[in-house]
C-alpha cells in the first residue's frame, strides 16, 4: 500500500517559495498584520468583509485598509416577503457602507474608490479580496499578482478557458499566493478520497457524477434586492460592464449599447448570459472542482452539455436546467447536473471496476463491486445498499473561515499550495466554461488541446479513437499519482474468446 498523500503535494501544486516565514514581517508591514483591500462589496463580499473585520478585532494578523465597488451603496432596513412571512432585514452593501464598516473615511478617494487599480497601486495593500461579478475575476487576479499582491478570489475565478490559462501563467510567473473561493476544498474529504482512488481501492475509475440543485419560487438569484437607489448616477455602469477592457483576447463584457443599465442586470447579474453562466458556472464550479480533485484528473478532452430554460422564464438568459458530460483521456467520464427548479440532490459518486465511493457529510462510503460475480447491485432496490466500509473525515465548522485561515497561513509561509490554488480551480472552471460554450453552440462537443492549452476545433474522430484503442487491446490511462495494482484494470476474457476474429480467405482465425 502506498503511503498517504501529503495534502501540500495534492495535484502537484506549486513548490514552496524561497522567502522563509521568518522574513514575512518585512513583507506584511507593521506588527505582522496583513493589510487587506477589497474589490467588490456586494452580497458574497460581505461574508469576507465581516470575517476580516472579526479577525482584525481578534488580533489575527489582518487589517482592512481599502475598498472598491462601482456602486455608491445603500445602508438601510427593508421587508422581505417570502413563504407567507415578512422578515425585516438589515441591508448594507456597496462602496460607502463597506468603508464605514472598517472605519474608513468615505471621502478618502485613495482608499475608498470605484477604480480597482487604485487599490492595487497602494503600497500598503498586501492582500486583495476579489468578489466582483464573474466576468472581472480573471483580469483582476492577473493585475493583482502582477502588482505584487496575494489574492483571495471568488469562484468561478474565470469566465472562459483561455482566461484560466492566463491566470495560472501569471500566478506561476509572479510566485504570489492565490486561493480561489471554492470553500468546500477546505474539507479534507476530497484529498482522502483521492488517496483511496489513486491507490487502486476502486480499481480503474470509469464514471463519476455530481451536481448542484436549488429551488426558489422567486426564481434563482431573484432574491438579490433591487433598490431604487441603484441608478446610472450611483452605479458606474461602464466600468461594471468592462467592455473597454480586453483580457485573453476578448473584451470582458458587453457595451452599454448592447446591455443598457438595468437594476436587475446589475444586482442579479447571475441571470444574464453576457455576465455569467448561471448554474453552469456559479453552481457547478464548486462540485466539479471537488470531484476533479478527488479523481486526480486535469482538463477534459471533450465536453458536451445540454440544457435550457424549462421553468424560470422570467427574463433570464441562462439555463435553469443543464447537464454536462466531460470525457477524459484517462478513460473516465464525469457527469454533472445543475438545476434551479428542484432542490432534490443527486448522489456524489465515483464508480470503478472494483467498487464505488459515495460522498456523505463527514466522509465517504465504500462499496465493493466484484467483477468476477457479474452484476452486484439490483436496479430500483427498495433500500440503499449497505457500504462495505466508511471513512470518516471531520468537516470544518465553517468552510469559508477555514479557507481564510489556510490562505493566511500560506501567505505567511510564502507557500503557493493553498486549499484551492489556481491550477486546481482552473481544471474545474475549464469544465464549466467548455460546458457553457457547448450549450450556446447547440449542444455541440467542445474539445481541449492539452499541449496547446486551448479550446480546439471540433473533431469527428473521438469515437474512432476509442474503437481503435479497443481493437489494439490498449489498456486504459491512469490518473495523476496512480499507484494501484492492475487487478482492477485488467480484463479476464472467457476461454472461448480465443475463437473470435475475422475470417479471411475462408480460414478460421482460431486455427
Amino acid at each position: 500500500m502506498a503511503p498517504p498523500l501529503d495534502r501540500r503535494k495534492f495535484l502537484g501544486t506549486a513548490a514552496t517559495l524561497s522567502l522563509p516565514a521568518s522574513s514575512y514581517a518585512a513583507v506584511a508591514g507593521s506588527n505582522d498584520r496583513l493589510r487587506v483591500g477589497f474589490v467588490g462589496c456586494g452580497g458574497r463580499a460581505q461574508a469576507h468583509i465581516d470575517l476580516v473585520a472579526r479577525f482584525a478585532r481578534e488580533g489575527k494578523g489582518v487589517v482592512p485598509v481599502a475598498v472598491c465597488d462601482v456602486w455608491d451603496g445603500l445602508d438601510d432596513e427593508y421587508d422581505v416577503v417570502f413563504g407567507g412571512k415578512t422578515t425585516r432585514r438589515k441591508y448594507s452593501q456597496g462602496l460607502y457602507p463597506s468603508a464605514r464598516k472598517f472605519g474608513l473615511d468615505p471621502a478618502d478617494a485613495g482608499r475608498v474608490t470605484k477604480d480597482y487599480r487604485r487599490v492595487l497601486d497602494r503600497a500598503d495593500v498586501d492582500v486583495v479580496v476579489i468578489a466582483t461579478p464573474d466576468h472581472w475575476h480573471g483580469k483582476m487576479t492577473v493585475d493583482a499578482v502582477r502588482a505584487g499582491k496575494d489574492v483571495l478570489v471568488e469562484a468561478p475565478f474565470v469566465r472562459r478557458a483561455e482566461e484560466a490559462v492566463a491566470v495560472v501563467d501569471a500566478w506561476r510567473h509572479t510566485g504570489r499566493v492565490v486561493t480561489v473561493g471554492v470553500q468546500g476544498m477546505a474539507d479534507a474529504v476530497w484529498v482522502r478520497a483521492f488517496d483511496a482512488i489513486r491507490t487502486g481501492t476502486l480499481g480503474h475509475v470509469g464514471h463519476a457524477q455530481t451536481g448542484a440543485f436549488r429551488n426558489d419560487a422567486r426564481g434563482q438569484w431573484r432574491y438579490y434586492r433591487l433598490a431604487r437607489e441603484m441608478t446610472p448616477r450611483t452605479v458606474d455602469w461602464d466600468r461594471f460592464l468592462g467592455h473597454r477592457v480586453e483580457f485573453a483576447g476578448k473584451p470582458l463584457g458587453p457595451s452599454p449599447k448592447e446591455l443598457p443599465f438595468d437594476r436587475a442586470a446589475f444586482a442579479q447579474w447571475r441571470c444574464v448570459r453576457e455576465l455569467s453562466g448561471g448554474p453552469l458556472s456559479d453552481l457547478l464550479c464548486h462540485p466539479v472542482t471537488h470531484m476533479v480533485a478527488a479523481l486526480g484528473v486535469r482538463e477534459p478532452a471533450r465536453v458536451t452539455a445540454g440544457g435550457g430554460i424549462v421553468l424560470e422564464a422570467d427574463g433570464r438568459s441562462v439555463p435553469d436546467v443543464a447537464t454536462v458530460v466531460a470525457d477524459y483521456d484517462e478513460g473516465l467520464q464525469l457527469v454533472a447536473t445543475a438545476a434551479t427548479v428542484s432542490g432534490f440532490p443527486t448522489d456524489e459518486l465515483v464508480r470503478g471496476r472494483l467498487g464505488a465511493l459515495r460522498f456523505v457529510r463527514g466522509g465517504f462510503q465504500l462499496f465493493r463491486d466484484d467483477p468476477h460475480r457479474g452484476a452486484s447491485y439490483p436496479a430500483r432496490s427498495p433500500r440503499s445498499p449497505e457500504p462495505t466500509s466508511v471513512v470518516t473525515v471531520e468537516p470544518p465548522r465553517n468552510e469559508t473561515e477555514a479557507l481564510w485561515e489556510n490562505f493566511l497561513e500560506c501567505v505567511g509561509a510564502r507557500r503557493q499550495s493553498t486549499f484551492c490554488p489556481p491550477d486546481l480551480a482552473a481544471v474545474g472552471a475549464t469544465v464549466c466554461a467548455m460546458a457553457e460554450a457547448s450549450v450556446w453552440a447547440g449542444n455541440a462537443p467542445v474539445y481541449w488541446d492539452r499541449e496547446r492549452r486551448e479550446v480546439a476545433a471540433a473533431s469527428g474522430d473521438w469515437a474512432e479513437r476509442w474503437v481503435k484503442r479497443s481493437a489494439g487491446r490498449t489498456p486504459p490511462g491512469t490518473i495523476a499519482g496512480w499507484s494501484g495494482s492492475d487487478s482492477g484494470r485488467t480484463l479476464f476474457p472467457p476461454a472461448d474468446q480465443k475463437l473470435a476474429g475475422s475470417w479471411k480467405n475462408g480460414r478460421d482465425p482460431a486455427g
